[in-house]
């Protein structure tokens, strides 16, 4: 229960920081096996100066990024899952 409600918590956060910046898509679903990203986000076509203001997840803001947010350290295996989800979105978008 409680990796549920940090999970939301986390989506919503990025959702509210990142939406004057461009478009953001919480629980975006992956084509393939049946897999979910927490954040997509898509910056706008018209950057500002202000994802400044945001330091660290600004300078991510600045391109294309999916953002999986974990609460504890991510395992080898997590990480191995982040990167097959990127490589679906990549693969997807050809």
């Amino acid at each position: 229960m409680t990796r549920f409600i940090h999970d939301k918590f986390a989506k919503d956060y990025l959702e509210e920081l990142l939406k004057d910046y461009g478009e953001v898509k919480a629980s975006e679903k992956v084509s393939g096996e049946i897999k979910e990203i927490d954040v997509l986000f898509t910056p706008a076509k018209q950057q500002t100066s202000k994802l400044e203001i945001l330091g660290l997840l600004g300078r991510l803001a600045e391109n294309p990024a999916i953002i999986e947010p974990y609460r504890n350290p991510a395992s080898s295996d997590e990480i191995c899952d982040c990167i097959l989800k990127l490589l679906e979105v990549k693969a997807s978008l050809r």
